[in-house]
C-alpha cells in the first residue's frame, strides 16, 4: 500500500536530466580538465631489492631530460614510450608525474623545438 507522500513524489531524475546542461560533458567534451605527463620516476633492476633509480623531466614537446645519479642527459620524447619495462634491466616506470593544464588544447609538437 503507498503511501500520499510516495505517491506524490515526483519520479526520480536520470543523471542527465538533474545536472544543467552547462555541466553535462559530451563526447567530445572533457569538462574534467587536462592533464600532461612531465616527470617520471623510473626502476632500473630484477628485484625490489637491488636495482638503480632515474628521473625523466620533460623539457619540451619533443625533448626530455634524463637525470642518471650526476649525469644529466637530453633524450628525444620518443624514449619515454620504452619505459614500460618488458626485460628486467630496462628501465620501468615507477613513478608518473602530472599537472594540470591551463588550457584544453593538446601540445602535439609541432611548433618548433629546439
Amino acid at each position: 500500500m503507498e503511501t500520499e507522500d510516495a505517491a506524490a513524489a515526483p519520479a526520480a531524475a536520470s543523471p542527465a536530466e538533474a545536472a544543467p546542461p552547462d555541466v553535462m560533458a559530451t563526447p567530445s567534451d572533457n569538462k574534467t580538465g587536462r592533464y600532461e605527463l612531465f616527470g617520471i620516476i623510473t626502476h632500473q633492476g630484477r628485484t625490489a631489492e637491488g636495482g638503480h633509480y632515474v628521473a625523466w623531466v620533460k623539457q619540451s614537446a619533443k625533448k626530455w631530460l634524463v637525470f642518471d645519479d650526476e649525469t644529466v642527459a637530453e633524450v628525444d620524447a620518443e624514449r619515454i614510450k620504452e619505459l614500460h619495462g618488458g626485460s628486467g634491466d630496462w628501465h620501468i616506470a615507477y613513478m608518473c608525474l602530472f599537472r594540470k593544464m591551463d588550457t584544453l588544447s593538446i601540445d602535439l609538437g609541432m611548433d618548433k623545438d629546439k
